[in-house]
């Protein structure tokens, strides 16, 4: 890591300095990586894209999976707190709820390709460190479909394990349907992918958790 003293340029201080710089790279990791493709960019590329050294590359970063790592976080944080605000502002019923949380996150997906390549296929694969971490991810976007079908349904307890089964089938059926949109073998109409998901998931909670 590259130490920097305590004096002041331009009226920063070396804190603000060193956040800038990671938010540069991070945005050049974000950029390079969803249009080359992970495994065809190197730390080098990240920096020349950035205009920094490498050695400001690692201030920051261990190396390229880290700088990966950290924008996958960051896509994901902005996309949850994107479904957050949506669901805040919908009603209770089944259906809105679905329309407003999947809207939400097939809108913001979709309205910058980068992020869903980034979520979606970028870090598959890469190392077991990432695979814990996108395997921890879907398991949170199903216990906030769980949270939708006690606030849709009533039910006092999804502990059931046909509940996260169910749970964790939508976030799959969502998540594929964006992978062929971003690869272009499915349809290109975003709304067509947020119809048929919506349809998808009011199905799901009438068959298992109306029943409840």
């Amino acid at each position: 890591m590259v130490e920097e003293t305590g004096r002041r340029y331009a009226g920063r201080d070396p804190a603000t300095r060193r956040a800038t710089r990671r938010e540069k790279l991070m945005a050049a990791g974000l950029d390079l990586f969803a249009t080359q493709g992970y495994t065809r960019v190197s730390v080098k590329q990240v920096c020349d894209a950035a205009r920094l050294t490498q050695r400001y590359f690692y201030e920051s970063f261990v190396d390229r999976e880290d700088l990966l790592l950290a924008v996958y976080d960051s896509v994901v944080a902005d996309t949850r707190a994107t479904i957050d605000g949506a669901l805040a502002e919908s009603a209770s019923d089944v259906v809105d709820l679905a329309q407003s949380a999947l809207g939400a996150f097939i809108g913001h997906l979709t309205d910058d390709p980068r992020l869903a390549r980034i979520m979606l296929l970028e870090v598959v694969g890469v190392s077991p460190r990432l695979e814990d971490r996108r395997y921890r991810v879907i398991h949170d976007f199903a216990d906030l479909i769980l949270a939708a079908g006690m606030t849709s349904t009533q039910i006092e307890d999804t502990s059931a394990p046909e509940f996260r089964l169910v749970a964790v089938g939508l976030v799959g059926a969502v998540n594929q349907l964006l992978v062929d949109w971003v690869l272009g073998n499915g349809s290109h109409d975003p709304d067509a992918i947020l119809s048929v998901c919506t349809g998808l998931f009011a199905a799901s909670f009438e068959r298992f958790y109306d029943r409840a």
